[in-house]
């Protein structure tokens, strides 16, 4: 994984609220910034607003936050 790879994104909780995404849920899109350098692994015990590695501008106009295991890298289609 790089800044500038193609990837598929998904999650455990979708953007639309959904519990879990399905494969369709999976959106494409470009890895624009990588934060592994400013991740310190505290949350300050919150569940919320948790620090993602990866960003990642979706061909729809969207810009998400995801880790390693909610991307898969694809080649470009």
């Amino acid at each position: 994984m790089r800044v500038g790879a193609r990837v598929r994104a998904t999650s455990a909780v979708s953007d639309s609220g959904d519990e879990t995404d399905t494969p369709s849920d999976a959106v494409l899109g470009t890895v624009v910034d990588d934060y592994a350098g400013t991740l310190t692994g505290d949350t300050g015990g919150r569940t919320w607003a948790v620090p993602h590695r990866w960003a990642v501008a979706l061909d729809d106009g969207r810009l998400v936050f995801r880790d390693d295991a909610d991307l898969e890298v694809v080649d470009a289609e």
